[in-house]
């Protein structure tokens, strides 16, 4: 089913504040995921490269924010489920 999913080429942008604050850069072409950057929020711990990492491989290989993500960063990884959702929203060609 993601299959059919189809993107406006380009650069996405989103941040959320709901659990975490946290910002996403989302870069796609027509039927993939190409990059994903998170990044902390003003005034947030920053987040650690190694979990960015993770996180970032873990998008990049399932095509999707449907991640198991890091067990003992919960929290964490749902507010990066969020906000890259938010990101690939804006993205996606619904015509």
């Amino acid at each position: 089913m993601k299959d059919e999913i189809k993107f406006i080429p380009g650069e996405y942008s989103a941040e959320t504040k709901d659990l975490v604050h946290l910002k996403a850069k989302v870069k796609v072409d027509r039927n993939k995921i190409v990059d994903v950057k998170i990044s902390s929020g003003k005034d947030e711990r920053l987040i650690e490269p190694a979990l960015e990492k993770v996180f970032r491989g873990q998008i990049l290989k399932s095509q999707s924010i449907a991640i198991d993500g890091v067990s003992s960063a919960s929290v964490l990884t749902k507010a990066v489920k969020t906000v890259v959702g938010k990101a690939l929203a804006d993205a996606r060609d619904n015509d």
